[in-house]
């Protein structure tokens, strides 16, 4: 089983899951940080976050929030910083329909942050209104 790393770019990448908890843990802190906080946006998903991403100034991360709001179906008031590693329950590895779910919505995350090199949004109401969208066009692809 594998689980799903999500950059800041807005790339991502599978991790392989080791069989030990402990080793779980470990990957975990090592790839986002400590302290750990984990933010449940999918019953069959869990995001494990930095806890204090926005406090010490790390980079938003622009396709997590917006996986995470596509799939709660509402817009997060608060940012997700830095790198996130999503897993199944109880630190299982995340179902292959999820992995292609957030690879999609990072995938479209990635191309409207492109277009904004040459055609900045007006202001974050409409940034975030453009990633949201983006989103579910890609979701509605996936079915």
């Amino acid at each position: 089983m594998n689980v799903l790393r999500i950059d800041i770019d807005s790339s991502t990448a599978l991790l392989s899951w080791p069989d030990d908890e402990p080793e779980r843990r470990l990957l975990i802190q090592g790839e986002v940080g400590s302290p750990l906080d984990t933010g449940v946006y999918h019953r069959q998903a869990v995001m494990h976050v930095h806890g204090d991403g926005e406090r010490e100034r790390l980079p938003l991360n622009h396709a997590a929030w917006t996986l995470a709001c596509s799939w709660r179906r509402l817009e997060l008031p608060y940012g997700l910083y830095g790198i996130i590693v999503i897993t199944g329950p109880n630190l299982q590895g995340l179902d292959p329909a999820l992995v292609a779910e957030a690879q999609a919505v990072c995938g479209a995350v990635a191309d409207v942050r492109a277009l904004w090199l040459d055609r900045p949004p007006v202001g974050e109401g409409p940034a975030r209104a453009e990633l949201l969208a983006a989103a579910r066009h890609a979701m509605v692809g996936l079915r």
